[in-house]
């Protein structure tokens, strides 16, 4: 009895524990709650699971084949094609020098810039024409003694025909090479005289002078410096991802539209149209990158219809440069880009992960030539943690991506 007694308290909790829980978990009649979870339950089998109620929301463009013609951006230096120091050919002492003679100044080819003291020269002129009258007059002796010879030959009646020394004719080949070398002489002495003017050796700006009236200059002295005015010059580094886009050849180099725009000063009118010329024969040994030549016709605007503003010597440009066509590739937006190479396609309203292989790219668009993009639906809003397979929902009504940046690739 003593032991029943001993587990009556804890059979008695246990007994109203389980009257508590069987109270609280019992579900309310129809009657009890007014038939609310009877239509709770209805209105529960009527309604249809929507998966896409909490998807993932995008805007996509239809992607489409193009073909992209690719540009290259280089930059450099407009420079002359070549610098001509300007020395005389003969000593003396300059007497004038021409007003256009001055740094910057067009001159025209032939245009006297600077004139020795003539004197001298003509001088040198009188002396050799005096020269070559006396030569003359000694030839004409050794003709005559030369005939004389012959005649006196001729009387004696000697049968052997007469010889060399008889006919004196050492002595006339003498007299002639004597007047040769007067007249030779004569002509030099009226070429220093003509030289006495020093001419631009073509259409030219004056780089510098360096001498001035009254000065003595000699042979090889110089007097300034001049550069064309027909063309000037860029030089323009390509590396080698850029060479891979365009075709150069280096033997029958055919020239390439380039265009070159100020890099000090963006203005509509900073911009000049340039030609591939040559390539140079070796890469830069420090970059590794070939540097290719683009000549600008016409630099200063002298004889263009219409004047343009002048490409100056040491002008730093940038240079757009045709090169080859991608055929059949598929434009992707950088900003559509995720790490590398990696897209995300909306496909049956479900996220694709693609990897695409990258031709080329540009500032704002990178090209891929992957297969199967053609007509497929790119999003474009930024979905970085997105899961593969994840569920979408477009916003938009899908454009076709079709055009694509001009902006050469850096």
């Amino acid at each position: 009895m003593k032991k029943i007694l001993k587990f009556l308290p804890a059979v008695v909790i246990l007994g109203l524990g389980f009257a508590g829980w069987k109270l609280f978990t019992k579900k309310p009649s129809a009657e009890n709650d007014g038939g609310k979870q009877s239509a709770v339950a209805k209105a529960g089998k009527k309604a249809k699971y929507n998966p896409y109620k909490n998807a993932i929301q995008t805007e996509v463009v239809k992607l489409k084949k193009i073909n992209f013609d690719v540009t290259l951006s280089s930059h450099g230096i407009a420079a002359p094609s070549s610098i001509t120091p300007l020395t005389p050919q003969v000593s003396g002492i300059i007497q004038s020098v021409s007003d256009h003679f001055s740094n910057g100044s067009f001159v025209k080819k032939g245009e006297v810039l600077v004139e020795l003291n003539p004197s001298d020269f003509e001088s040198q002129i009188a002396t050799a024409s005096a020269n070559v009258a006396q030569a003359e007059a000694g030839l004409a002796q050794e003709q005559a003694r030369a005939a004389q010879a012959l005649r006196n030959w001729e009387d004696i009646g000697f049968d052997k025909a007469p010889n060399d020394l008889v006919l004196r004719k050492p002595q006339l080949k003498q007299a002639k090479a004597n007047l040769a070398a007067r007249l030779a002489a004569y002509e030099l002495a009226k070429r220093n005289l003509e030289r006495s003017k020093i001419r631009a050796p073509y259409d030219a700006r004056v780089r510098s002078r360096d001498v001035g009236i009254g000065q003595s200059v000699g042979t090889g002295t110089k007097l300034g410096e001049l550069y064309p005015t027909a063309f000037a010059e860029v030089r323009l580094p390509l590396s080698i991802r850029q060479l891979r886009k365009i075709d150069i050849d280096e033997i029958n180099f055919s020239e390439v539209p380039v265009t070159l725009n100020d890099s000090l000063n963006n203005m509509p009118d900073r911009h000049w149209e340039a030609t591939l010329v040559r390539a140079e024969g070796e890469l830069d040994p420090n970059s590794r990158e070939l540097f290719v030549v683009a000549r600008v016709h016409d630099p200063f605007g002298i004889h263009g219809v219409s004047r343009k503003h002048p490409l100056r010597m040491n002008q730093p440009v940038t240079a757009t440069i045709e090169a080859i066509t991608l055929q059949d590739v598929v434009a992707i937006p950088r900003s559509a880009l995720y790490g590398k190479d990696e897209i995300i396609l909306a496909v049956d309203q479900h996220i694709k992960r693609e990897t695409i292989n990258i031709l080329w790219s540009t500032i704002d668009y990178v090209y891929t030539d992957t297969p199967e993009l053609d007509g497929k639906l790119l999003a474009t809003t930024r979905l970085s943690f997105a899961a593969e397979g994840a569920p979408l929902r477009i916003l938009n009504q899908e454009s076709v991506l079709t055009n694509s940046s001009s902006k050469p690739s850096m």
